[in-house]
């Protein structure tokens, strides 16, 4: 009965599925490493600087609008999708997302009055994004058989990586021409994939039962996020004398609600006849798990993304001849490894699915990537050997690619097809709420792990370079977490303090501490044990990723009613022939 339910399903429709969910991940993955890189353009192009409240705020906004909507809105999405359609919603959510893109690079008005315009169309990217992301994955595990799952899961987890290097190139290289077609690009290829969604998807499946909208979950998931993100994003504010924000008795306030708020949910979705957030698929242990590792996993993956980007932007790339303002360009660059083997062994352990189980192979991943950051901890800081830093992303790439179709396969097939697009919306949600989390714990460990010596060692390099102590002093009073978000940003750190100061040093002595070798001389031997602890934590973190993933025990399939798949494939197929 299985073979026949999935063999009313042509090829061809089963590859036009897989195509628009390709397209949909590769412009996602695309816009957050080419807006990323483009920052220091963004803001100049708008007249902000990072070194104001304002335009940090802002900067900091164009940065997290797009996953925090995310995170808020795909289970709501989810739910959504599968009582109307989870091809309809896709689409739909293209033409949001092309539509964002085209108000991003049309922004008109300069200064706070743009950023704030341009915080909000992000938000709107986000919603576009959600619709999308939150659907591709519940439609390719609805057309294709259990058996062929992990491969076209894999090949749509190729789009990320490929996404993340052609961002950074892309974004790269538009913003030196004009910011604005860092979003403008988008829209060609967003309008190809709308009518490519329009034609193969929009009419599959044709969706569920009818349901209320869950508004109460819908608020308290938004607002407890919100709340979250706030005081992750004043926690890496400097208060008082600290360097970051932690001893600010708001940020716990903030993170008190927002996670009580958030703790609640749960409990009170477990009440509602019919919740935004389906609490009942965390009894089945499989999806639990998963999710579960899923987060654990994508909290440490917060080490690549970030903390390896900041190492090589900070110290070793000006340490090597970089100059700052190109050095988000190279980080990307140098990261491609990670990239390379990811996309490969994404399809791989999809295949190995099949023969071992998601338990074993994901399972097998995650401990991977633990022992590629544990291997990090053996390398220098600043004047590391690059090959063996390459093959340890070599290392750290095929840990998370053999980890997330498998898993993801997992997730989806342990519950019912009415749930899909709901359980797809949650562990999205997990993992946005995850790389959201990381950005603050990471920074924070690093400079929890630099503050004893950091200010003492800028200080020394600054005597004997030859500023004054008074200027010195001036200089190392402002929180090194600035010169560490301008390096991040590809802004020159030591003219970020200077300007932040407000002093005037001779030429002789700005020449001595503007070579491109001082601020990361000065800076490595302290923030070493920073990284060293970021890096101890981010493979703490996969291991537990790897003992939730091995916990998920014998592994079972949900299949799709074959009433429901027969009249999709009919309109999907009519469609086509069009």
């Amino acid at each position: 009965m299985q073979r026949e339910l999935w063999a009313s399903i042509s090829e061809g429709q089963r590859r036009a599925v897989l195509i628009n969910a390709f397209l949909g991940a590769l412009l996602g993955s695309m816009n957050v490493s080419s807006v990323v890189i483009a920052l220091p353009a963004i803001l100049r192009g708008i007249g902000l600087s990072i070194n104001t409240a304002i335009g940090f705020m802002i900067m900091a906004w164009i940065m997290f609008a797009y996953p925090l909507v995310m995170a808020i809105t795909v289970a709501l999405i989810g739910r959504l999708s599968d009582m109307y359609g989870r091809g309809r919603v896709f689409t739909i959510g293209d033409i949001v997302f092309t539509t964002a893109s085209l108000l991003l690079g049309l922004t008109p008005g300069y200064g706070a009055v743009a950023g704030i315009q341009m915080v909000t169309y992000r938000f709107l990217q986000g919603l576009g994004g959600a619709m999308m992301f939150g659907n591709s994955a519940a439609l390719i595990t609805d057309v294709y058989p259990p058996e062929r799952r992990g491969v076209a899961q894999g090949i749509v987890g190729i789009s990320f990586s490929a996404g993340s290097i052609l961002g950074l190139v892309i974004g790269g290289l538009l913003a030196t021409i004009n910011w604005r077609w860092v979003f403008l690009y988008n829209v060609p290829i967003g309008i190809i994939s709308i009518v490519w969604a329009y034609r193969s998807v929009y009419g599959l499946p044709a969706g569920f039962a009818k349901a209320k909208i869950d508004w109460i979950g819908a608020s308290l998931l938004t607002v407890s996020l919100v709340l979250l993100l706030m005081g992750l994003m004043l926690s890496m504010t400097p208060y008082g004398n600290s360097s970051l924000g932690w001893g600010n008795p708001m940020v716990w306030i903030l993170l008190g609600i927002g996670g009580a708020l958030f703790s609640s949910l749960f409990f009170i979705e477990s009440k509602i006849p019919e919740p935004m957030l389906r609490v009942k698929l965390f009894r089945i242990r499989q999806f639990t798990y998963g999710v579960v590792s899923s987060l654990f996993l994508f909290l440490a993956q917060g080490a690549n993304v970030f903390v390896l980007s900041l190492l090589l932007q900070a110290i070793y790339l000006p340490l090597h001849g970089v100059p700052y303002a190109d050095t988000p360009l190279w980080a990307g660059i140098y990261l491609i490894p990670s990239s390379i083997t990811n996309a490969i062994f994404a399809p791989i352990g999809g295949k190995l699915l099949n023969k071992f189980g998601a338990r074993v192979v994901s399972t097998l991943g995650a401990i991977l990537l633990a022992t590629s950051f544990e291997l990090l901890t053996l390398l220098p800081i600043a004047n590391f050997n690059y090959v063996l830093f390459a093959a340890i992303l070599l290392l750290m790439g095929a840990g998370s690619g053999l980890f997330q179709s498998p898993n993801l396969v997992s997730i989806l097939s342990a519950v019912p097809p009415t749930e899909r697009s709901a359980a797809s919306g949650l562990r999205s949600a997990m993992q946005n709420i995850g790389l959201l989390m990381s950005f603050a714990i990471f920074l924070t460990l690093i400079l929890t792990g630099a503050s004893t010596t950091l200010s003492q060692s800028i200080y020394n390099a600054l005597l004997n370079a030859g500023v004054p102590a008074n200027d010195a002093n001036r200089l190392v009073s402002i929180p090194p977490v600035y010169a560490l978000f301008a390096a991040f940003l590809g802004y020159d750190p030591i003219r970020t303090l200077i300007e932040q100061a407000g002093i005037s040093l001779p030429a002789s002595v700005f020449s001595n501490i503007d070579k491109l070798t001082f601020f990361p001389s000065a800076i490595a031997p302290a923030m070493a044990v920073g990284f060293y602890y970021a890096y101890h934590t981010a493979a703490i973190l996969a291991v537990l990723a790897a003992v939730f993933s091995y916990l998920r025990g014998k592994e079972t399939f949900h299949h799709q009613p074959l009433e429901t798949m027969q009249v999709s494939a009919k309109i999907q197929q009519r469609r086509l022939n069009k």
